[in-house]
């Protein structure tokens, strides 16, 4: 089995958000799903390209990219 990293880089976070066509600098968050394909929360900025805020926080939008084969299956151990 391989063993499972303890800690990812932000090389690797930022990697994982170009691979994915995901904005870098406006990604907040990201889940990867097996079969079902990726969410990603997203900073919303205005036209000079400052964080719009909303209440206590920035405001931000929800992505969601399904997976482009519905009918893969993945096996347990996350193979093809």
């Amino acid at each position: 089995m391989t063993s499972i990293p303890t800690r990812v880089t932000l090389d690797q976070r930022r990697a994982v958000a170009r691979t994915l066509g995901l904005p870098v600098a406006l990604l907040r968050t990201v889940t990867v799903h097996a079969t079902e394909g990726v969410t990603a929360t997203l900073l919303v900025r205005d036209r000079e390209g400052r964080t719009i805020t909303h209440g206590d926080g920035p405001l931000t939008t929800t992505v969601r990219i399904p997976c482009d084969d519905e009918h893969q299956e993945v096996s347990p151990d996350g193979t093809a």
